[in-house]
């Protein structure tokens, strides 16, 4: 209903991927495309030759596959390309994109703002000219409010190979600091022709939501989760970051069908505080 054709999501092995894919391939018009990113959480070769083909034949609206194994594992990149039909997507440089192009990683690129791979404009204009002459499409992953986006917008207007649709992330804000805001129609902006990045800065909304900056960074509500695996095995942590980074261990079951997260609500128990305090130092398993 918002002009939209593409979704970007997370693929992480506390959901069932194919519900999921299930409940979303019923509610989208039949043109649709969904990608997702595993941020390397399949491991290795050998579990995403199991897990993507089936992913492939059933659920014909997944586009784009992003880094399903790390990255820098070239043998078990090459491995993942030929057991696939769905486009694989890499974060630029990780490998060495002369690596990255030698071997065919990958099908496209994610150039990024972001610290690890990616910077600021003159060097994502540089990736970029790398991927035009090697004829690799490319998303921009420039995430903030609408100000951030309508500056990529400009970026990937005088960019050939911003073929990919962008990850802006600036319809997750209650208010994007931008009036009027973005038209999007057919997957597609209108590259503003006014001053500037083309909108008029939303000050009512930048003094509504203006903060003093806190002393420390906000750690979060108190909260705890519990991820149940169709083996019997039932985990509680603290907080998301503390999930991806046990998963990442490779302890756990990788994408099995029938995980579920779930949020534990507060009741004020002793065994929800016991249980808690536990998870702020580390994962527990319920005996």
């Amino acid at each position: 209903a918002l002009g939209y054709t593409n979704f970007k999501t997370k693929a992480r092995p506390w959901w069932d991927l194919h519900d999921q894919l299930s409940a979303a391939s019923k509610v989208v018009p039949e043109s649709f495309k969904i990608g997702i990113d595993f941020n390397g959480t399949l491991h290795d070769a050998e579990h995403a030759e199991r897990i993507l083909p089936d992913l492939e034949r059933k659920f014909p609206v997944l586009d784009i596959i992003e880094t399903p194994i790390p990255q820098e594992d070239v043998a078990g990149g090459k491995r993942v390309q030929a057991a696939t039909k769905t486009q694989i997507a890499h974060h630029y440089g990780s490998p060495p994109v002369k690596v990255q192009l030698k071997e065919n990683l990958c099908d496209g690129f994610v150039v990024s703002s972001g610290p690890k791979y990616g910077g600021g404009l003159s060097k994502n204009m540089q990736q970029a000219d790398v991927c035009a002459m090697a004829d690799k499409p490319l998303w921009l992953h420039h995430v903030g409010t609408g100000l951030t986006a309508a500056f990529s917008l400009h970026v990937a207007a005088v960019l050939p190979a911003a073929k990919w649709a962008a990850v802006n992330c600036h319809q997750l804000f209650r208010a994007d600091l931008l009036k009027p805001t973005f038209t999007v129609k057919n997957g597609t902006a209108a590259i503003p022709e006014k001053p500037g990045l083309g909108f008029d800065l939303d000050t009512d909304a930048l003094e509504a939501f203006r903060i003093e900056t806190p002393k420390e960074k906000p750690f979060g509500p108190d909260r705890l989760l519990r991820v149940a695996y169709p083996d019997g095995q039932t985990w509680y942590y603290a907080h998301g970051r503390q999930c991806y980074e046990h998963a990442m261990t490779g302890t756990l079951p990788v994408f099995p069908r029938g995980v579920r997260l779930e949020t534990v609500p507060n009741d004020a128990s002793d065994r929800w505080r016991k249980l808690h305090r536990q998870t702020l130092k580390g994962p527990v398993r319920e005996p």
